[in-house]
């Protein structure tokens, strides 16, 4: 998230230019490749897998649009790229929701009681928040993709996308807390998974 606001807004990227366009396809490359390692964790369990399988579909979409991060800064005025961009948001979203989901299928599988209850009610409450924030997000891509094929969107979703656009700080708040919250409980839930494992792994037998 990181890299893909850097080589959107910043302008140091240009400077070398590979910088700025190979910095989010790593980004998510790394990703992606986490996910892959986990494909040996438990094949025999279908659920699991099939959780593991949607992230990483979801991960590759991140991967393949995640180009267009640095194309739009480039171009801003290109309403192609623009689209493509709210598009990696709205698939962001869904990627976390998932990623959500997953994390709560692998505590299942683990003798940490208390990770398997945290697990299960801050996936829950993520998902709410993230549901909340791909209705808006997918509202801003709707409006620009029927703009762009010269279509009037609804006046209800024009009034929505006016008014994000002349209040900066209800875009703020809404990414505040839509976004980063369920972001950081993500990363907080991961950390705590890793040393759920780490300790499972070397704790002594006696």
């Amino acid at each position: 998230m990181v890299f893909s606001f850097m080589a959107t807004i910043s302008n140091w990227t240009d400077a070398v230019w590979p910088l700025g366009m190979l910095l989010p396809p790593v980004a998510f490359g790394m990703l992606w490749y986490g996910l892959w390692l986990l494909r040996s964790f438990q094949p025999q369990e279908r659920i699991w897998q099939e959780a593991l399988g949607e992230v990483k579909l979801l991960g590759l979409f991140n991967l393949g649009l995640s180009p267009f991060l640095h194309w739009h800064h480039r171009a801003p005025d290109e309403l192609g790229f623009a689209n493509a961009v709210w598009l990696l948001a709205l698939v962001f979203v869904f990627y976390l929701m998932s990623l959500n989901k997953m994390l709560s299928r692998l505590a299942a599988m683990l003798p940490d009681e208390t990770l398997r209850v945290e697990s299960k009610l801050f996936s829950r409450m993520n998902c709410v928040l993230l549901a909340v924030a791909s209705i808006g997000f997918g509202v801003n891509f709707g409006v620009m993709y029927l703009t762009s094929l010269n279509i009037e969107p609804p006046e209800l979703l024009l009034q929505l996308a006016a008014t994000a656009a002349s209040q900066p700080w209800l875009l703020m708040g809404f990414v505040l807390a839509f976004m980063l919250i369920p972001l950081s409980m993500t990363m907080s839930l991961l950390w705590k998974t890793k040393e759920s494992i780490l300790a499972s792994v070397f704790r002594s037998p006696h």
